[in-house]
């Protein structure tokens, strides 16, 4: 009976309360795990919200200002096309037809279209820009325009390309037929064989030259550049891996690949110049504008609406009118980009 009496311990009642009080700070730990959470959750696609959206704000932009660039040959006239207009079935004829000119199309709150082999989402704008860069990509130059000589740099270009030539004076288009290295002057040669393509395959679908004799209208040097046309379509689309929408881009009708992903919508407007005095009368959607009246446009601003890639707890959001509560982050970008090649 004395042992016993010495024992020690905790009640029924005591062990409920210890057993209580822990439940709470095991609760509040809990809690505060869970918001931090969240939190992290929340600013992880806050940050790739702006990730999404800025990037494609800045390669959009980028193409807009550089769209219409033909070289710097004066006009569309004195480009002089040795393309057989009648064996371009494919999209190098819109690119034909676009040279020196035309280098901004569009088309607005699409429903049952395709771009690129991709249907494009319901209710988004797409936008076509045109234009030519450098076929040499930046690591070569003409030597000798008098017989085609680039220096051996230049590695950009193929045979079955069709090129711009031109300096300050004029300019060639022309399908390169072949391309020959080496020699003694260590340099490349580019032929453009006239009335035959030099393919072997008719379904390369290269485009034929004309007929011979092709007669140049400069002999071009060192002065002249050759460029790559090029003919790029903008567009959101679903994401064929993640089933989510993003930004996509077709170029030179080839199939379409994806550039950004969580765009969910695209909104274009042009702003036309059409008393040429270097400022924008009117802004319009790409369906009130006709084909000349395009040619007048010399501002695009652009609408991007970037969303989350899952639900990260947002209750509900107002955007531009419409109202989200799917729980994923949205944000809205606007930009506003000179085409440097048109206007004043």
């Amino acid at each position: 009976m004395q042992m016993l009496s010495r024992q020690r311990g905790l009640s029924l009642i005591e062990l409920m309360i210890g057993i209580l009080l822990s439940s709470l700070l095991l609760l509040g730990v809990l809690r505060i795990f869970d918001s931090n959470r969240d939190t992290m959750r929340m600013q992880l696609a806050y940050s790739r919200v702006q990730e999404s959206g800025r990037f494609a704000m800045d390669f959009l932009t980028r193409e807009i200002r550089m769209a219409d660039f033909w070289g710097c040959a004066p006009d569309k006239g004195s480009i002089q096309s040795h393309l057989d207009t009648s064996d371009t079935p494919d999209y190098k004829a819109a690119v034909h037809g676009e040279i020196g000119g035309n280098g901004v199309r569009g088309r607005d709150n699409v429903n049952g279209v395709s771009e690129g082999g991709m249907p494009v989402r319901p209710n988004t704008d797409i936008l076509t820009l045109s234009g030519a860069e450098n076929a040499c990509g930046g690591a070569g130059r003409m030597v000798d325009g008098a017989s085609l000589h680039v220096s051996p740099t230049c590695g950009g270009i193929q045979p079955g390309q069709v090129v711009l030539i031109s300096n300050c004076k004029a300019g060639e288009l022309m399908t390169i037929t072949k391309v020959q290295e080496g020699g003694a002057s260590d340099k490349k040669t580019l032929e453009y064989e006239g009335g035959r393509d030099g393919r072997k395959d008719k379904d390369e679908g290269w485009i034929k030259n004309l007929a011979p004799p092709l007669a140049l209208q400069e002999d071009y040097g060192t002065d002249s550049t050759i460029l790559r046309p090029y003919s790029r379509t903008f567009f959101v689309a679903d994401s064929p891996v993640t089933r989510t929408p993003s930004l996509f881009m077709s170029e030179d009708g080839r199939p379409a690949q994806e550039l950004v992903p969580g765009i969910e919508d695209m909104q274009v407007r042009y702003g036309r110049d059409s008393s040429a005095n270097g400022v924008v009368d009117t802004w319009q959607d790409a369906d009130n504008i006709s084909a000349p009246q395009m040619e007048e446009v010399t501002v695009i601003r652009v609408q991007l609406l970037v969303a989350s890639d899952g639900s990260v707890g947002v209750s509900e959001q107002n955007i531009d009118g419409t109202q989200y509560t799917d729980g994923r982050l949205r944000k809205l970008y606007t930009a506003t980009a000179k085409i440097r090649n048109r206007g004043m």
